[in-house]
């Protein structure tokens, strides 16, 4: 089963870290996601590792709310 990309979601799920200079969380994805670079690398909060609880890799591009895991960032 693949899933699907989206070429720019709007809010990450929740649990979808990064380390890159504009910050690690989606509460401040305004100010870091449009400067995300192609060499950032993401995890999960919920297991600790390059894929999600559903077993497929996490990535800005792949965390939306088409996930069975996905977790909405409170506004």
């Amino acid at each position: 089963m693949s899933i699907p990309v989206e070429s720019s979601p709007t809010k990450p799920c929740k649990c979808l870290r990064t380390k890159n200079p504009y910050g690690t969380t989606p509460h401040n994805s305004e100010s870091w996601l449009p400067g995300v670079d192609t060499s950032s690398s993401y995890w999960c909060l919920r297991t600790m590792g390059p894929a999600g609880p559903d077993d497929h890799f996490v990535h800005l591009s792949r965390c939306t709310a088409s996930r069975a895991c996905y977790e909405q960032t409170e506004q």
